[in-house]
């Protein structure tokens, strides 16, 4: 395994532990252990008022699951988890053939020591700390370039990563960088938060998680339309997350317990790097 820092930032001291961490909540939310009192504070407030919470992030673990599995019996190669958060088992990983490049990235120095420290793996995997804002500097890092082989396509998943920056413009050039880097044939997998189906739960939300030190930022349809480009969708395109694989239990329930639209797109042939 290869372990990259492209980031200095925080570091693993009392201050790191006693804010509240929005990977960490999230894991509170899947059942795991790695959290500390803001954090599970902070998860305890919101599912308070969004009762629902709990289930979407079960609903948005599960499709990125399922789109592991996808994108690998399409016949991809080689995989990018950006902004992957603290390894859930079955991680990317455990889905895959072991000779398979993964790649893993979170600028978080909790998530990057335990994915260090769990996910040795072998010479394929790929572990950096880094920064994915702006997109541009981060794909071009030597790190990168090591790991990824621009020849052939790569899946690249962007799982409950983007709310977490709330400024539009910046989102939307790195998502522009970031398709124009993918190789022709790569697919782009993303979950993004949206008041769409319940506008005042997901708003009591955002006010509950910001009192707790957390900035998130819900999008609607058409704004999570256009981080996608002009890829081409697979199945039933943008829709609540729990719905995009039918065959689930999660297809189900109904869109507001997604709280998510998801979405699953392929880069055309006919398009190319920097399309």
């Amino acid at each position: 395994m290869t372990y990259v820092e492209l980031v200095t930032g925080p570091r693993l001291d009392d201050a790191y532990y006693q804010s509240t961490n929005a990977s960490r909540v999230y894991g509170w939310y899947l059942g795991d252990c790695q959290n500390y009192p803001a954090d599970r504070e902070a998860a305890r407030a919101a599912l308070a008022m969004a009762p629902w919470v709990q289930q979407s992030a079960r609903i948005n673990r599960a499709f990125q699951l399922q789109s592991y599995t996808w994108a690998r019996d399409m016949g991809v190669r080689q995989f990018l988890d950006l902004g992957c958060g603290w390894p859930h088992h079955p991680v990317l990983y455990d889905v895959l053939e072991r000779e398979l490049p993964v790649v893993y990235v979170d600028q978080d120095p909790g998530v990057a020591a335990h994915l260090a420290a769990e996910l040795d793996q072998g010479d394929a995997t790929t572990v950096i700390r880094a920064d994915i804002m702006p997109m541009g500097s981060f794909l071009s890092s030597a790190p990168m370039l090591d790991a990824i082989d621009l020849d052939h396509p790569v899946a690249v998943f962007l799982g409950d990563v983007l709310p977490w920056w709330p400024d539009d413009t910046v989102v939307q050039q790195a998502m522009n960088e970031l398709r124009a880097w993918m190789p022709a044939g790569s697919i782009l997998a993303i979950t993004h938060l949206t008041g769409d189906f319940t506008p005042e739960a997901v708003a009591a939300l955002v006010d509950t998680y910001a009192a707790h030190g957390l900035t998130v930022r819900p999008r609607s349809r058409q704004q999570i339309e256009s981080l996608f480009g002009d890829f081409v969708h697979q199945g039933p395109g943008l829709c609540a997350t729990g719905q995009w694989h039918q065959a689930s239990p999660e297809a189900r329930r109904p869109p507001e317990h997604s709280a998510a639209f998801a979405a699953i797109a392929v880069k055309s042939t006919a398009q190319g790097r920097d399309a």
